[in-house]
């Protein structure tokens, strides 16, 4: 991306910098080129670092439209644009709508429903519901994890209206309670250093298909290099899974045990909160079987955020301890890493209105 369209996106602060910067389509085009191909275009189909532009020249009876190119390789010829083989594969929305939506779902501290969006861009709910998971398969990410890593359970959605006639559940496995909840496992990578100017680590989530050892397993493997240093509460599934790692601490939280020197879960319990709030507050309902999605999106503004300091905390008894102090990085400069990952992840309209991954980026868990 050149210095003058870096220098446009910082200088994004407000509403109206927001309208001004994605002020025409041709505009607009060109920033998402530069989002999209920061190191030069490369071809969408076999990945060929050279092309030629096409557009505004006759082909067969009518015009390229504007911003196609032809790759240069003599087995391929792909024509392309920079929407192509991305979540905004042949949509026949303006370019300048797809960043204001970006922009206005980033600038939210925890999201924006589909009907607040639909409203503030114009466009029907359905629409805005398919740009919100156009952004969500975008933010995924696929790096494992390393360093301190922090794993937690909780579970998904409310408690079920109860009846004085319906039978109780009773008992699940291993003593559990049975629950008709969905199961999320959640994992956070603390920050390598807390200097002012550091980022915050990844926080990933997935619903699992139980409390298991296999399904811990199945979600934990993929996420996490076997060198990292666990941490978790003494759930069973996690003290047999922690076996595997380079170390794995635990705090008994049974015993009322909550933090010890540097052991504790608390990162990805707040994680956890976070989760909770966004959902009750701002999507109200989310189904699980696109609640992976969803999770990627809160996972990606966990770690948009950059250490500003520490200051001294005192807690209710009078204990004091040190506090890291965060701020969100720019919505207008998280559009990079939003872009940067945009071409291979296809997402199509499904014949009942709903969407179809083209993508196994999406899958976790």
């Amino acid at each position: 991306m050149s210095e003058m369209m870096l220098a446009t996106l910082s200088n994004i602060r407000t509403v109206e910098d927001m309208v001004a910067a994605f002020r025409d389509e041709e505009h607009c085009r060109r920033l998402l080129e530069g989002m999209v191909w920061p190191n030069g275009r490369v071809c969408p189909a076999c990945g060929y670092k050279r092309s030629i532009a096409i557009a505004g020249r006759d082909v067969g009876k009518r015009r390229a439209r504007p911003g196609l190119f032809q790759c240069s390789s003599g087995d391929c010829r792909f024509q392309f644009t920079v929407t192509t083989h991305t979540p905004l594969h042949a949509t026949k929305l303006p370019l300048s709508v797809w960043l204001k939506a970006m922009w206005l779902l980033l600038q939210s501290d925890k999201g924006l429903s589909s009907v607040r969006l639909a409203e503030t861009l114009g466009v029907s709910q359905p629409t805005a519901w398919r740009i919100g998971h156009a952004l969500r398969l975008m933010v995924a990410r696929e790096n494992m994890l390393d360093g301190t890593v922090e794993i937690d359970h909780f579970y998904l959605g409310g408690g079920p209206r109860k009846h004085p006639d319906d039978p109780s559940l009773g008992r699940g496995r291993k003593g559990q309670a049975k629950t008709l909840k969905t199961p999320v496992l959640a994992i956070v990578q603390r920050p390598a250093d807390v200097s002012p100017g550091s980022a915050a680590g990844d926080a990933r989530a997935a619903v699992v298909t139980g409390l298991s050892l296999r399904a811990a397993v199945g979600a934990i493997a993929p996420q996490v290099k076997l060198q990292a240093h666990l941490m978790s509460d003494e759930a069973k599934a996690f003290m047999a899974i922690g076996e595997s790692f380079a170390a794995h601490e635990t705090v008994n939280h049974t015993s009322r045990e909550y933090v010890r020197d540097t052991v504790h879960v608390n990162s990805v319990e707040g994680f956890n909160a976070r989760v909770r709030r966004t959902i009750a507050g701002v999507f109200h309902h989310i189904s699980p079987a696109l609640a992976d999605l969803y999770f990627h999106e809160m996972g990606f503004r966990w770690s948009q955020r950059i250490v500003t300091g520490q200051a001294v905390r005192k807690s209710r008894n009078g204990r004091e301890s040190m506090k890291t102090l965060w701020k969100r990085v720019p919505p207008s400069l998280q559009l990079l890493q939003v872009f940067r990952a945009a071409t291979g992840r296809q997402m199509r309209r499904s014949p009942h209105g709903g969407i179809i991954i083209k993508s196994a980026v999406a899958v976790f868990g």
